[in-house]
């Protein structure tokens, strides 16, 4: 206890700040979903007679009635299909233009990769005018999920490439020259030997993209603008408070059938992604 008692004494100030500075940003994190949860399951008057109190009885009933009757269960499928594609090519693109990048002798790749952070430092707002302009003289605007999946690819990819270049360049050339004396072309070699050996960076890509392309809604809200079909959830979420402005339960409940596949995704890419993060401390 005293050897205890002595380090909690040794430890400096600032330690206790960022201790405290985090366990804030955690709670400040944390609540929202948590009241979200425990409001999903009150009906109208528990919800207007105590909002903090706790249910008095699990009314599940209301994920069954913000799925069906609130659309819910449409706009998830249209997420789904969405981000899924999205995702797809995003990742498909960026390792080959950064397996090009990192390893074909390609000139001014200083100057792309530039190029590259100049386009990742732009705000998504800046651009959706002009891509909006540019979609809608090529008359995609009308075709379901296209024009989503276009621009959300557009904005993940350069950020990505270079995630995956910076990692592609940390795999030994050694290990490449001996593929190609055996015979190994460049396709092989990237998906067969170079991949496998970072699910750690296609880990954390995946998170970063799949999250931004799930709750991205600025341009998912004017790519929809003039459809009914292929709306996404966050979209779809702003209909549904239109139409059940009053009833928090089911928004709530909505809330949370939103968040699900996110905390899925990471607790099934959770050890690549902390690996990942890890690796550079490891080294030398």
């Amino acid at each position: 206890m005293n050897s205890k008692a002595g380090r909690l004494k040794k430890t400096p100030l600032y330690i206790w700040i960022f201790r405290a500075i985090l366990t804030v940003m955690g709670i400040t994190y944390v609540f929202p979903l948590i009241y979200s949860f425990v409001t999903s399951f009150k009906t109208m008057n528990e919800f207007y007679g105590n909002i903090w109190g706790l249910p008095q009885n699990l009314l599940f009933g209301n994920y069954a009635d913000a799925w069906v009757a609130g659309r819910i269960g449409e706009y998830f499928i249209n997420s789904v299909i969405i981000s899924v594609t999205t995702i797809f090519f995003i990742e498909l693109f960026a390792i080959m233009a950064s397996y090009a990048l990192s390893r074909l002798h390609i000139p001014f790749v200083e100057g792309i990769i530039m190029f590259f952070f100049v386009i990742q430092m732009l705000p998504s707002e800046t651009m959706i005018s002009p891509v909006y302009l540019m979609m809608a003289k090529l008359q995609i605007m009308r075709i379901p999920y296209l024009p989503i999946i276009l621009g959300n690819l557009g904005w993940s990819l350069p950020g990505t490439i270079i995630i995956m270049k910076n990692y592609f360049d940390t795999v030994p050339r050694d290990l490449l020259e001996a593929a190609r004396i055996d015979g190994a072309g460049e396709v092989t070699s990237m998906f067969h030997i170079v991949l496998p050996l970072m699910k750690g960076a296609l880990a954390t890509c995946i998170i970063f993209n799949f999250t931004a392309v799930w709750g991205e809604m600025m341009w998912a809200k004017t790519a929809t603008m003039t459809v009914d079909k292929g709306i996404p959830l966050t979209v779809g979420l702003l209909n549904f408070k239109g139409s059940y402005g009053t009833n928090w339960p089911l928004l709530c409940a909505a809330i949370i059938i939103i968040t699900i596949p996110l905390y899925l995704l990471f607790l099934f890419l959770q050890k690549y992604f902390v690996a990942s993060l890890t690796a550079g401390g490891v080294k030398g």
